[in-house]
């Protein structure tokens, strides 16, 4: 039993003088640990420009759809993706660019037979003039008959009255009389009919003429030409296929797409949190995902008053992801020249509004509690003891870290504007991040050297972005 109550004793002892050890040197390793080195930006003044982030496409700004306009068979495409293509000089473009041809027999069959529905029509107007004429004449000549019955009428009134002739004699007359009279009537009445009938026989002919007239565009559809100057940007269909015309529920057939490339437009996206702040005439800059190392500039040239909740607008490209409830804004490109292909994917950031003050990198703007700032920090007028969170940036001075509260005003992609608690000149910490995530006032901190790689710098939360 003292064996084991001696054997404790040691253990506890040899424990004990083990934790010391353990301590002594821990303290010296911590003692000995060189401070973290940090990035030290100047205070500087300068401008700083608001931008708002949209996702989008690249189109052309002139792009048509070649759809058949009548349905038949396509005999012959004469050109493929990237050939050149004109509208013509002459006002009916006659001397345009052929593109498509389709099978026009049936629609020559068609003009032929209106041609002749209308021949026949303006035959049967003339054979009703003839007859016109043929009645007016023959009402004439029975108008003179009349007029003759007339005078024989009046004479046998006359010598009836002295005896000389009898009373049927008189009344043999006197039908005649009548009867040139009704036959007058009825001739003038079959006249009136028979022009009324020409009228309706010119409203025939009319008629006649514009089936003929649409016939002939019904043909000339066959012979499809290059509505734009351009180049063929898409093929959709190949000799043999039959077209179709677009009805209410079907698009038709889309036989290829023209697309003048000289002047390509960005479609954005922009959030409808956002829109109010674009204007027609800004400033932006566009980063196509093919052209990774360029930037191209651009003008805002239109921006929808109406939002688009289109989901088959989204056809565009299937790469754009996001909510379809947004505002549509046309950025026109300047690509110097250069031939940018259709439907490309692409970011615009678009330069809304400027400002001119102190700004420092985003990075070192931080949001620290407030209780956790000394007396003489929560004293400043830049924090708001009502709130939890204060926004502070890092001094470096003196070697250490000196937290110190301020008040922000906008950002742009890397800085913020500072408007009050820091002047121009003075040190601020910026950079790792790391490192500034567990920042403390009073830190020792060592200023990184010029070959140290500056870390690059992550945008603050409160730059506009729309990339979603």
């Amino acid at each position: 039993m003292k064996l084991l109550i001696a054997i404790g004793i040691s253990a506890v002892v040899i424990v004990a003088a083990l934790i010391g050890v353990g301590m002594k040197y821990s303290s010296r390793f911590i003692a000995t640990m060189p401070p973290k080195p940090v990035r030290v930006d100047l205070v500087t003044s300068g401008a700083l420009v608001e931008i708002v982030s949209a996702p989008g496409e690249i189109e052309p700004r002139r792009k048509v759809s070649i759809s058949a306009m009548v349905a038949a068979p396509i005999v012959y495409i004469l050109f493929d993706e990237g050939t050149p293509v004109t509208k013509g000089t002459k006002p009916d473009g006659a001397d345009a660019t052929v593109l498509v041809k389709l099978d026009d027999k049936n629609y020559q069959a068609a003009l032929h037979s209106s041609e002749s529905r209308r021949d026949a029509q303006e035959s049967q107007i003339e054979v009703s003039k003839a007859r016109i004429e043929a009645s007016e004449a023959t009402i004439e000549a029975q108008k003179f008959m009349l007029a003759d019955a007339k005078r024989d009428l009046e004479r046998q009134l006359g010598l009836l009255k002295t005896k000389d002739v009898s009373q049927s004699v008189v009344d043999t007359a006197q039908t005649k009389v009548d009867n040139l009279k009704s036959t007058i009537d009825s001739a003038l009445a079959q006249l009136k009919s028979d022009r009324v009938n020409l009228t309706v026989m010119h409203h025939q002919l009319k008629a006649a003429e514009a089936d003929v007239a649409r016939a002939k565009d019904d043909l000339a559809y066959c012979t499809i030409k290059a509505p734009i100057d351009g180049v063929v940007t898409r093929r959709k269909a190949e000799e043999g296929e039959m077209v179709v015309t677009g009805t209410m529920n079907n698009a038709g057939t889309v036989i290829m797409e023209v697309a003048d490339l000289s002047q390509m437009m960005m479609y954005a996206r922009i959030d409808e949190t956002s829109i109010a702040s674009v204007k027609v005439g800004q400033h932006a800059k566009v980063r196509i995902q093919a052209f990774p190392d360029e930037v191209f500039d651009g003008v805002v040239e239109t921006v929808a008053l109406a939002r688009n909740d289109d989901t088959s607008s989204m056809n565009r490209s299937s790469s754009i992801e996001g909510s379809t409830r947004y505002f549509e804004a046309k950025i026109k490109l300047d690509t110097g020249g250069r031939t940018i292909p259709t439907g490309l994917a692409a970011d615009a950031d678009i330069e809304t509004k400027s400002h001119r003050g102190l700004k420092v990198p985003s990075q070192a703007v931080l949001g620290r509690p407030v209780e956790g700032l000394s007396a003489d920090a929560r004293a400043r007028p830049e924090v708001d003891t009502t709130k939890s969170v204060t926004t502070v940036v890092y001094l470096f001075k003196d070697g250490k870290a000196v937290v110190t509260p301020v008040k922000v005003g906008p950002s742009d992609e890397t800085h913020t504007l500072i408007l009050s608690g820091i002047k121009e000149g003075d040190p601020v910490i910026a950079g790792p991040f790391k490192v500034l995530e567990t920042l403390a006032d009073g830190q020792v901190l060592q200023k990184e050297t010029s070959a140290t790689t500056r870390p690059t710098t992550q945008p603050s939360a409160v730059v506009i972005n729309d990339k979603k």
